[in-house]
C-alpha cells in the first residue's frame, strides 16, 4: 500500500473516532479496513500519540476498550468538494416540496460559508460544469400547491405528539378534522396520514387540501405496532385496500429493463425458461397498478388474481370508449 493511502486511512479513521457516539474498539478498525490487529493496533496508536488530550475512553459493559475523540477534533479536516455540492443542487431541483427545498438551499449556503473562499473559488468551475453535464427530462407530475408553514407546522406537530385541528372538503361540505397525525407520504401529492379519533380508525388527508391548520395544546399516544414503513408496503402508490396476491407476466423482450425495475418492495422477480420474467408482490391499489401496467403496454399479462385482471378490462374499456 502506497504511502498516500496509508495517510488516507488514518484521516477516515480519525473521523470515525470523533464521529461514534459508542466508540471504536480494536476489532472495530480492523474490520472496517480488513487489516491484521497488529495494524489496527499501530493505527490507533499513531492517532492517540498525535492528539493524547482528545481521547476519550468510553465506559462499557463488555471487556473490550473502546475509545472516542473529543467532538469536533477533527473539523479541521473536513471539507467538501464539487459533486458534493452539485449533489445537493441536484436534490433541490429534484424535489417538489417548498420547504424541503428551503432547507437544503439554506444547507448550500451554510457549506459555503464554511469553505475558504479560496477553496470555494476553485470548486465552483466543478460545480458549474457538473450542473451542465447532467440534467433532468422532462417529467409529468402534479404541482399541488402546498404552503411551507402548512408543512412546518405538520412536521412540528408530529415531533412534538401534538393533535392538530383542520378544514378539509369532503362530499358533504368542508369538516373540521381534528386528527392524530402520523406521517407524511410523498407520492404524486403530499399526504398526511393519522389517527381519526371520531371514526376510530387510520385516514388519510391530501395536505394541499388542508386549510385553517391548528396545534392543539394537546398530546396524543402513537400506536407503538403503527409503521409507516409497513403501512406504504400494503399499498400502490397512496391507495389502501385490501392486500392481492399478484402475479404478472413480462415478455422477453423488455426482461433486463423489468429485472432491473422496482415495482413494490415486496416484489419477487424470476425469470423463466422461455425468457420472459415472472414478477410477484402483494399490496392494495388496483387503480395505480392498473397505470402502471398501461406503461409497459402489450409486453405484460396479470396472471393473477382474476379480480385484478377483471378490473383492469374494465379500466381499458372505458378508456377505449371515451375515444370519440
Amino acid at each position: 500500500m502506497s504511502r498516500l493511502n496509508k495517510a488516507e486511512e488514518i484521516i477516515e479513521l480519525a473521523m470515525m473516532f470523533q464521529n461514534s457516539y459508542c466508540g471504536l474498539c480494536i476489532d472495530d478498525i480492523q474490520e472496517h479496513f480488513e487489516c491484521s490487529r497488529r495494524s489496527a493496533e499501530r493505527m490507533k496508536s499513531l492517532l492517540f500519540d498525535m492528539f493524547p488530550e482528545k481521547v476519550e475512553e468510553v465506559p462499557t459493559s463488555d471487556k473490550k476498550k473502546r475509545w472516542r475523540f473529543v467532538k469536533g477534533t477533527m473539523n479541521f479536516l473536513i471539507s467538501f468538494n464539487a459533486m458534493e455540492l452539485a449533489n445537493l443542487i441536484f436534490l433541490s431541483q429534484l424535489t417538489q416540496d417548498e420547504s424541503r427545498k428551503k432547507v437544503i438551499n439554506e444547507l448550500i449556503e451554510k457549506i459555503k460559508a464554511l469553505t475558504p473562499r479560496r477553496k470555494f473559488q476553485s470548486i465552483q468551475t466543478d460545480i458549474e460544469a457538473i450542473m451542465e453535464s447532467e440534467g433532468f427530462a422532462v417529467r409529468q407530475y402534479s404541482r399541488p400547491l402546498v404552503k411551507s408553514k402548512t408543512m412546518e407546522k405538520l412536521r412540528n406537530s408530529m415531533i412534538a405528539y401534538k393533535k392538530v385541528q383542520f378544514d378539509y372538503p369532503t362530499d358533504k361540505g368542508n369538516r373540521r378534522i381534528t386528527l392524530n397525525p402520523y406521517g407524511l407520504i410523498i407520492s404524486d401529492k403530499h399526504y398526511l396520514v393519522g389517527f381519526n379519533e371520531y371514526v376510530n380508525d387510520l385516514r388519510l388527508y391530501k395536505v394541499d387540501k388542508i386549510s385553517n391548520l391548528e396545534i392543539l395544546d394537546e398530546y396524543y399516544l402513537k400506536d407503538e405496532n403503527f409503521s409507516l414503513t409497513e403501512y406504504c408496503k400494503n399499498s400502490f402508490s397512496i391507495y389502501q385496500e385490501e392486500p392481492l396476491n399478484i402475479t404478472l407476466e413480462f415478455d422477453k423482450s423488455v426482461a433486463e429493463d423489468v429485472l432491473n425495475y422496482h415495482f413494490h418492495p415486496t416484489q419477487k422477480m424470476k425469470q423463466l425458461d422461455n425468457g420472459n420474467v415472472q414478477v410477484k408482490f402483494t399490496c392494495g391499489g388496483k387503480y395505480a397498478i392498473c397505470h402502471e401496467l398501461f406503461k409497459w403496454g402489450g409486453k405484460v399479462q396479470i396472471k393473477k388474481p382474476i379480480e385484478l385482471k377483471n378490473y383492469y378490462k374494465q379500466y381499458l374499456s372505458d378508456v377505449f370508449n371515451n375515444i370519440k
